[in-house]
């Protein structure tokens, strides 16, 4: 619970996920919900408004850990909503054929936001339409993170229905299984989504405005 000690762990919200489900006793839950809310200040905080879509179609309801205790969809939400709360404005958007906006609540524990999101019908299964997603939500954001496998049966690449100067970060869950994306400037895509998964943002940002940290 010592927010100091979860911030030299370098661990962040996945990890403290696994251990609230492996250990569902009370006498744990209240200090794995405190630091599962302190390990988001190790996700670098990030300026401007960013679109954060969260792909919960049926093919994310995958195995995700080892030990099958998360799927793809749970490790997606978790880390988009940890996201979200690092940003100065964040849009959060649940999507498989449509996407459906998950309203954000200031002070709220992520844990209670993964309740809500659940109780809410936010994982939606059937189809991904990222493309299409992408068009219906954008909105003079300043970046675009969509947390996926990347299997779409829509087509259609995502990158093009929004502006190319705008940055586009992909993290695929799957590990390059399948690709929606065509690539090009501003167009960024990681296989697999590790703890340090977002550190990349801001140094991609920092190098387009020349502030590369040598």
């Amino acid at each position: 619970m010592d927010p100091e000690q979860v911030a030299k762990s370098r661990q962040l919200p996945m990890r403290y996920l696994s251990a609230y489900r492996a250990a569902p006793s009370l006498r744990w839950a209240y200090a794995l919900e405190k630091a599962l809310d302190a390990a988001v200040s190790n996700i670098p905080a990030l300026p401007g408004r960013t679109l954060i879509l969260i792909d919960t179609s049926g093919s994310m309801h995958a195995g995700f850990s080892k030990d099958g205790t998360l799927m793809r969809w749970d490790a997606a939400t978790i880390f988009g909503l940890a996201l979200a709360r690092r940003c100065a404005r964040a849009d959060v958007i649940s999507y498989s054929n449509h996407g459906l906006p998950f309203p954000l609540q200031s002070g709220e524990s992520l844990l209670k936001s993964l309740e809500r999101w659940k109780s809410g019908g936010f994982f939606i299964g059937g189809g991904t339409n990222t493309a299409g997603t992408v068009r219906a939500t954008f909105d003079r954001h300043d970046r675009v993170v969509i947390l996926t496998d990347e299997r779409d049966g829509w087509g259609g690449d995502p990158g093009s229905a929004m502006p190319q100067q705008v940055p586009l970060y992909t993290w695929n869950l799957a590990g390059y299984q399948h690709g929606h994306a065509a690539g090009g400037p501003n167009r960024h895509t990681f296989g697999g989504l590790s703890d340090r998964a977002f550190a990349m943002i801001p140094l991609l940002e920092r190098g387009e405005n020349c502030d590369w940290p040598f």
